[in-house]
């Protein structure tokens, strides 16, 4: 299709055309044979200048017209209840109904069977004061909060949210590391970090949670407050998620729980010793990353020393983590409770 460019006072013609159209012909469809030909060859998308003037157009134009439908109508209109052109523009842009009416803030729920704005604002502003329960509790705890921390946030926001790392990013909360120094520990306790310790470099890492003897952790964790101080008191960071939470569904009912991971290739971690290949390849990377610019892929690293990292640091990710080159987890990250 040839391109056609229209000036911006012929744009301003159309769309006020266009408004008058939608106006006087709101539930009129693009195969209706009374539609003029002037007005398909105008604004539809199969023709040169009607695929001109929807290029015209913003996101935002668009999604105004579903706003100050649904304002019109007290709810979320549906497909129906729009003007062919924009229903045909907001397909384009959007793909899907449901999708151009998130876009626009309104329910999905569309049509004279669905939510009124006054309940769909309702719901906004219960969602709003949930998600300002996990940033409160989140800073009174001094970590991310568990589901297990608020029972009643999972309870109101599982028709929202499909996981509990969906809830911790719609809140805006980081990753938390309050940690301080215990400068009081009695010699029972200064013992059993040595054992920690001891332990942690045995391992290679940070030891789990579950990797640790209950009476030691649970003395450890309650003289130094959270699992991550105990570690920082012997200058370690605790294993964590690469995408924490994302298996904690808020629907808790039968079937639709998983049990927390046993596996290490999902999470990061520190090598506190690795290997003189390990070392040797760490190098090699990180002198790809600096001519790159950017992380290196997976397809970028010889064959033979992205087996070995992999190997030695259990994942791509986690290799890329020994050297400060991975993501950050998202929403927060939590320590891996094993």
């Amino acid at each position: 299709m040839k391109q056609v460019s229209l000036s911006e006072s012929e744009l301003r013609r159309r769309r006020a055309w266009l408004a008058r159209l939608a106006e006087e012909h709101p539930g009129q469809s693009a195969t209706d044979p009374d539609l003029p030909a002037e007005i398909r060859a105008a604004f539809s998308l199969s023709e040169e200048a009607g695929a001109a003037f929807y290029g015209s157009l913003s996101d935002e134009d668009l999604l105004d017209v579903l706003r100050r439908r649904a304002e019109e109508l007290g709810r979320s209109p549906a497909q129906k209840e729009i003007y062919w052109v924009w229903r045909a523009y907001l397909r384009q842009r959007f793909g899907k109904w449901p999708y151009a009416l998130t876009a626009a803030g309104l329910s999905k729920s569309a049509g004279s069977g669905g939510k009124s704005l006054a309940r769909q604002e309702e719901e906004r502003r219960q969602r709003a004061a949930l998600l300002s329960e996990v940033r409160r509790a989140a800073a009174e705890l001094g970590r991310v909060p568990h589901p297990k921390d608020l029972p009643q946030v999972c309870e109101g926001l599982r028709r929202e949210y499909a996981t509990w790392a969906d809830v911790l990013a719609a809140a805006g909360v980081e990753r938390v590391r309050t940690v301080h120094p215990v400068t009081d520990l009695d010699a029972r306790c200064r013992a059993m970090l040595e054992m920690l310790k001891a332990q942690a470099v045995e391992l290679g890492r940070a030891p789990l949670r579950s990797e640790v003897d209950e009476t030691l952790r649970g003395t450890l964790v309650n003289r130094c407050g959270s699992w991550r101080n105990v570690l920082y008191q012997i200058g370690l960071e605790p294993v964590v998620h690469i995408s924490p939470f994302s298996g904690a569904a808020l629907d808790r009912s039968p079937g639709r729980t998983r049990p927390h991971s046993t596996a290490l290739y999902d999470c990061y971690y520190r090598l506190l010793s690795p290997g003189p290949d390990t070392r040797r390849n760490l190098t090699l990377v990180e002198e790809l990353a600096r001519s790159l610019g950017r992380p290196p892929k997976r397809g970028e690293v010889p064959a033979q020393v992205r087996r070995q990292l992999q190997d030695a640091c259990g994942s791509w990710a986690n290799a890329l983590y020994q050297l400060g080159l991975h993501t950050e987890p998202q929403g927060a990250g939590a320590p891996v409770q094993k």
